[in-house]
């Protein structure tokens, strides 16, 4: 059980420090979703990644926007910035908690929202789960059991099974329907990418191929075939995956400017990339199965500045989330025992601070018992 007074504690200094304030605020398809966004997430374009077959990977992205009158009263938004669930228990990244009835095993990802708003996609019910800021379930949308969040927490976006693009903007009640993408047979269609409320871009899983606004569907056009896993906090850069022989199995990484349409860095000796809340580091982890044996924090030159590698004896990453710009929260497993610890630690990976745990949990191929929004 997680303790929960003292994690809540814990990340409410830790917004403080940072910020100077301290405020608190069916299904076999769905889990082969997950499944695949995980590996499209671990093979770089067509590359196939020679994998086992895994039931649920738990996976979480990020993003946001900005305030409007529609039926939904905007609420700040704590300090920080990864949420973690734990045992039906939300605990906010300024501190806070919100008790929600769900099992860690029925959610893939998780997002938080500027306004309070809590959105996972589940997969017991199929589809998105939208909560309020008090763990009310306000809605239920079918659709894919994967969301997809701008840089800033003000959007969400999600597809449902005819291929439209359906984007939850922060402050507004309802989504809106962006456009609608032709779902490939063989692949099916992805969100890979939320720039904002008005722009998506979307892929078949391996490589981003098409881009969404409010003005229409438009065929992506970028320097090589690339797949995006993140956009920076300006949107000036996006972190991408490619295929190169330099790793067949998972592809290399980059940043791109899709203003000049080049990649400025490169980088084929870890994992899909993830910006930190200012840009300026990227977090990558290398495995499969949701458990990760290697991490990586990187500079804009995807130069390492720190990192962490499995020593054996089953110790391994399942989820890593960038918990304000300087730290990353990690929620450690060891597959052998299934037990599990939720830490802190600093960009070159040299300082660790146990923020739960350890604690006896189920198998990380399954779920991931702290599952961190990004």
């Amino acid at each position: 059980m997680i303790d929960e007074t003292r994690l809540s504690d814990e990340l409410s200094r830790r917004a403080h420090d940072v910020r100077g304030s301290t405020l608190t605020l069916d299904d076999v398809q769905g889990r082969a979703r997950s499944i695949r966004r995980r590996r499209a997430a671990a093979v770089a374009g067509g590359v196939a990644a020679a994998v086992a077959l895994v039931v649920l990977v738990p996976t979480v992205l990020s993003g946001g926007s900005g305030p409007k009158s529609d039926g939904v009263d905007p609420a700040p938004r704590p300090p920080g910035h990864t949420a973690v669930l734990h045992d039906g228990t939300l605990t906010l990244p300024g501190g806070g908690t919100v008790a929600l009835d769900v099992d860690n095993a029925d959610v893939t990802e998780l997002g938080l929202l500027t306004d309070g708003r809590i959105v996972l996609a589940s997969t017991q019910p199929h589809g998105v789960l939208v909560y309020g800021p008090g763990g009310e379930l306000q809605a239920e949308y079918t659709a894919q059991n994967t969301i997809a969040m701008s840089p800033d927490d003000r959007a969400v976006a999600w597809l449902e099974d005819d291929g439209s693009v359906h984007v939850l903007e922060s402050g507004v009640a309802e989504p809106t329907e962006l456009g609608t993408v032709e779902i490939d047979p063989n692949t099916g269609a992805s969100i890979d990418a939320v720039i904002d409320a008005g722009r998506v871009l979307v892929g078949n899983w391996n490589t981003t191929t098409t881009e969404v606004t409010a003005g229409g569907v438009s065929e992506l056009t970028t320097s090589e075939p690339l797949h995006v896993t993140d956009v920076s906090p300006d949107g000036d850069l996006w972190a991408v995956q490619y295929a190169d022989d330099a790793d067949p199995q998972f592809g290399c990484q980059g940043l791109y400017d899709p203003a000049a349409a080049t990649m400025v860095a490169r980088n084929c000796e870890t994992g899909p990339l993830r910006f930190s809340p200012d840009g300026q580091h990227l977090l990558g982890m290398r495995g499969d199965n949701n458990m990760y044996g290697d991490a990586s924090v990187l500079d804009l030159d995807l130069q390492r500045v720190g990192g962490w590698a499995s020593g054996g004896q089953g110790d391994v990453i399942s989820s890593a989330a960038w918990a304000d710009a300087d730290h990353v929260l990690v929620s450690e497993v060891n597959w052998k025992t299934s037990t599990w610890t939720l830490v802190e630690v600093d960009l070159a990976w040299t300082e660790r601070e146990v923020l739960d745990g350890p604690t006896e949990g189920r198998n990380p191929e399954m779920l991931s018992e702290y599952l961190l929004s990004e």
